[in-house]
């Protein structure tokens, strides 16, 4: 029998690092006949600060421009088809449909982002008409999504962390760029919320309330440890993560019936309410991060089909009869502590708004503290999954020494 070294940890951290070499290069290659120039002068607003973390670069002029954007959206988009579509359908559909269908939409949202985004480019002299060039964009945005769906999915089997370090990268990029751009002085308030905000979030991603179960399948000394478990934020940082892309939902409405009705005064107020230094606005934002918190909570999760599976397996909560009365009290429980952090999600994100309409911050970072939310809504999974294969690295594997059974070893 021979002692065999898997380093599974070390090979992962490699592929993931080769994925962001190329995702970065790929940011350096600008779109073709793209004036780069044109953009060294433009100024960031908090609301596209927090979009360029899913998006690509940060001028949105190369060809990774749409980034992890629509691969996220693509799966969001099927895993609440696949939730309104029930277990049963989930079970007939095969994980190879289920792929295709997610890159079909993906494709389809990335040609999308492609041609909106196209109109909003500057490009350079060329003998092409401006119409085919947006048409090359066009094409290079999207086969850049497609790359980037590919190299999320090849580091979600062979890497750590799926798409997450990819968004990672955006972060640390607006970080630093929104760093040099003010004073220490300047920073003095955002970086405390920062600071508190992360502290606040670590605990609400380590803190689980645990749903004491007995299985029939368990009659020793670990029947005790068997649960189930809900962070204090059920579905993480994601509501605070999407909710700047859903407030462009009504931006983008409302822009589209002004093209009809250029004059209507009203439609224009709205419109110019609808930003986040407008008292109004910072009240619908904090309102669809409620929402999503809500939604997401209850489409990731599904604490109903979570009761039919335990009742399926015989199993039930302590205290609790299995079937309808479990499902109820799952639902509860789940709506409580998404009512809590989505609460506290918009206390946090609401005093940094208040703070830049009071003037007390600039109103470029008055988004700025939710980056370290999300940056600790990141880490700590990222955590887990490196000290997962860490101690999957300590174990000593011992097999015979038979080529064919080391070559599947080796494999697995």
């Amino acid at each position: 029998m021979k002692q065999i070294t898997t380093h599974e940890l070390p090979k992962r951290l490699l592929f993931t690092l080769l994925i962001l070499a190329v995702y970065m290069a790929g940011r350096s290659f600008l779109l073709y006949k793209v004036d780069s120039a044109a953009y060294q002068l433009d100024e960031l607003n908090s609301q596209n600060i927090m979009i360029s973390m899913i998006s690509g670069d940060r001028y949105q002029y190369t060809i990774f421009a749409l980034g992890i954007m629509p691969y996220i959206t693509a799966n969001l988009l099927m895993w609440m088809f696949m939730a309104i579509r029930g277990a049963e359908f989930r079970a007939r559909c095969s994980p190879q449909k289920t792929e295709r269908m997610t890159l079909l939409l993906m494709l389809f949202l990335a040609a999308s982002f492609a041609v909106s985004r196209s109109g909003d480019l500057i490009f350079r002299e060329s003998r092409l008409a401006p119409e085919a060039l947006k048409m090359i964009a066009i094409l290079e945005m999207t086969a850049g999504a497609f790359v980037i769906h590919k190299m999320a999915t090849w580091n979600q089997s062979q890497g750590i962390g799926g798409q997450t370090p990819i968004i990672l990268v955006n972060i640390l990029d607006n970080l630093f760029s929104t760093l040099q751009k003010f004073s220490w002085e300047t920073f003095q308030k955002p970086l405390l919320l920062c600071l508190v905000m992360a502290a606040v979030i670590l605990v609400m991603e380590n803190v689980l309330i645990r749903i004491p179960v007995q299985r029939v399948s368990i009659h020793n000394l670990y029947a005790d440890k068997s649960y189930i478990a809900f962070k204090l934020d059920p579905i993480g940082v994601m509501p605070v993560m999407f909710a700047v892309s859903f407030f462009m939902i009504p931006q983008l409405f409302l822009r589209f019936v002004m093209w009809f009705f250029a004059d209507n005064g009203s439609l224009q107020t709205i419109y110019e309410s609808l930003n986040l230094t407008n008292p109004a606005g910072a009240v619908v934002y904090l309102g669809i991060i409620f929402a999503l918190n809500l939604l997401f909570s209850f489409i990731m999760l599904m604490p109903g089909e979570m009761a039919e599976r335990l009742q399926k397996g015989g199993d039930s909560i302590v205290g609790i009869y299995a079937g309808k009365r479990t499902k109820q009290y799952l639902r509860r429980k789940l709506l409580l502590l998404s009512v809590f952090s989505g609460c506290v999600f918009c206390l946090m994100m609401g005093f940094s708004l208040w703070l830049s309409l009071d003037g007390e911050i600039e109103p470029e970072l008055a988004l700025f503290p939710a980056t370290a939310m999300i940056l600790v809504g990141i880490l700590c999974p990222l955590y887990r999954e490196v000290k997962t294969y860490r101690k999957f690295d300590s174990y000593s594997f011992f097999i015979l020494k038979d080529p064919k059974k080391r070559h599947i070893f080796e494999q697995l």
